[in-house]
């Protein structure tokens, strides 16, 4: 039997007898009680970190799983979770998923958004963190719970904590199949009519030993991890595979890539904190690029790994090569609980790509049941344990594959080593730093303001967020729009401050197609101009720009002078900052 072939059975074998969360905690605390789950880094990036063992997290998720039993919750209503890096974080994530339905809420909503996801949730307890000098995220929770009609338990961290999960209660007993309902995970829109993500028991536990499996996670690392845990990413991808292994997650300090301290001292952090791979979404990857070095052990440090929006190909060349470590990239949505295809972590240096189908994952492309080979392209579909349960909106449960495939709206391509390529997408979501944000949630605030007729969100790309939502508009007959108060319009009616347009253009008309629908696909194009000419300013005057690629990601650029050599590198060096390419 291969290695290959023996791994995938190990992983099976594991998928069939750990299917929660919580029995993957469970597993790895009887094999190795004393080692170190958990550490929490001090604010101050001085003093030595919090540390909780196996078995010490392990006692603390029975003891807020009988806590929140004791509320009399049920197994379909929720708890939702507005928590930094705490350790109750971590504890409620699992507790919550073991008796109900655990629910992480992205800490950077307004009051509105909050009351419309936790009405929605059926939410019966909040935890939350009680005043913080660096986070508002209290008072938010507080004026959205006053405006609902059934109001939550709120339990804040630390104040009422202790209190909550000091008295006696009934030993903790875990509820429901492991196909049931066990957290749900915001996607989609920002406001309005938000999206939840049903993921069962079994999605969670199975992506996370997938997760860990296609890295190759292994128990003596050391994982620093400034992925939030409101993401399928934080969550599932880094500290759940990392459970399930027996690694080590250490976060740093309770804001973690948030905190311009860790920023700065990011390669300080790793050498003394002994850390071997470093979490972190591509935006947190371009503001560290220019982090100091100094004097830095870096000798046990392994890799990086990224996920949740596109890494720019020179980002990541650019730090390969001064940092001399390899970046590893996984791939997957809230859809799939996070993991679809991953690169195995290694010494190598990382080519850019997405990696191959991890354990239990079939991926195929164009249509289902599309063989996955060399050369393949299409969308991509996904289909395994891992694949969730449909979302829950406010008109009902929709779109629930019910174990069938899951169209992406990915595009993407097969590359000669097996590894897939994201080359685009056929669906209209913009991705800025892993925040999936629905266009139409936009347009629709847009379309309230008087003036405008049309409204169309598209993506620019952007060196460090990825892509940035923009806004094209077109006016009424007989008024006028002016970007700036648009602009300020929008950015009040948009609860989360990602999805809030980082520019806003007039046009006469919206581009159309011959079915009379707008024309995104030229927005793009008109976007990518605009940021293209934005950086060449910096530099060059005199250039035009061009876009006429079907996939805006080609641009034409013109001169009346004959560009030198030197300058035709500063051009390209700013094009691949957008992982763009000059065309012919």
């Amino acid at each position: 039997m291969s290695t290959a072939t023996s791994n995938s059975s190990c992983i099976q074998h594991r998928m069939e007898s750990t299917t929660t969360p919580f029995e993957l905690l469970a597993c790895t605390a009887r094999q190795m009680p004393t080692q170190t789950a958990l550490e929490f880094l001090p604010g101050d990036l001085a003093g030595a970190p919090l540390t909780i063992s196996y078995q010490q997290l392990l006692q603390d998720v029975r003891t807020v799983a009988a806590a929140l039993k004791a509320t009399g919750i049920g197994e379909d209503e929720s708890v939702a979770i507005l928590l930094p890096f705490v350790p109750q974080a971590v504890s409620a994530l699992i507790a919550a998923s073991a008796v109900a339905v655990a629910f992480p809420v992205n800490l950077l909503l307004s009051a509105e958004a909050i009351r419309t996801q936790l009405t929605l949730a059926r939410c019966r307890v909040v935890v939350t963190l009680g005043p913080h000098p660096a986070l508002d995220v209290h008072a938010r929770v507080l004026r959205a719970v006053e405006s609902m009609v059934i109001a939550p338990t709120i339990i804040e961290v630390p104040l009422a904590w202790d209190a909550f999960v000091g008295h006696p209660v009934a030993e903790f007993e875990a509820v429901g199949s492991p196909d049931r309902i066990g957290a749900l995970v915001h996607t989609g829109g920002t406001t309005g009519h938000p999206k939840l993500a049903r993921l069962s028991l079994r999605n969670m536990a199975a992506a996370a030993l997938m997760a860990s499996a296609g890295l190759g996670i292994q128990p003596s690392e050391r994982l620093l991890s400034g992925l939030p845990l409101f993401h399928v990413g934080g969550a599932i991808d880094a500290l759940m595979a990392a459970l399930a292994v027996g690694a080590t997650v250490v976060f740093p300090t309770a804001l973690g890539m948030r905190n311009p301290e860790v920023v700065q001292r990011i390669w300080e952090v790793i050498a003394r904190y002994r850390i071997t791979l470093l979490g972190a979404v591509p935006t947190s990857l371009a503001a560290i690029r220019d982090s100091p070095l100094g004097v830095s052990d870096l000798s046990g440090f392994r890799a990086i790994m990224t996920g949740g929006s596109p890494l720019s190909e020179d980002l990541s060349q650019t730090m390969q090569a001064w940092l001399g470590k390899p970046i590893f990239q996984l791939y997957g949505m809230t859809e799939s609980s996070g993991i679809a295809t991953a690169q195995l972590i290694g010494d190598r240096r990382a080519a850019h790509a997405a990696g191959a189908p991890v354990p239990g994952v079939e991926i195929s492309l164009g249509e289902p049941g599309a063989a996955y080979r060399p050369g393949a392209k299409g969308e991509v579909l996904v289909r395994g344990p891992n694949v969730f349960h449909g979302y829950l909106t406010d008109q009902g449960i929709t779109d629930d594959p019910q174990g069938g495939w899951f169209a992406s709206g990915d595009l993407g391509e097969v590359a000669v080593n097996g590894e897939l390529r994201i080359v685009g997408r056929s669906k209209d979501v913009i991705i800025r730093s892993g925040h999936n944000i629905d266009p139409q949630v936009i347009e629709d605030v847009a379309l309230q303001y008087l003036s405008v007729g049309q409204a169309a969100a598209v993506a620019m790309p952007d060196d460090y967020a990825g892509e940035v939502p923009v806004l094209f508009v077109a006016a009424r007959t007989g008024t006028t729009v002016r970007p700036e108060e648009l602009s300020d319009f929008v950015t009040q009616h948009i609860a989360e401050p990602p999805a809030r347009p980082k520019h806003v253009f007039v046009l006469d008309e919206l581009p159309l197609t011959p079915f009379g629908k707008v024309a995104r696909f030229r927005l793009r194009q008109l976007a990518v101009e605009y940021k293209v000419r934005d950086l060449l300013g910096e530099v060059f005057d005199a250039l035009s720009v061009t876009c006429n690629d079907p996939t805006a990601k080609r641009v034409a650029i013109g001169s009346e002078q004959r560009l030198t050599a030197s300058q035709r590198r500063d051009i390209d060096r700013i094009l691949r900052r957008l992982d763009l390419l000059v065309e012919g």
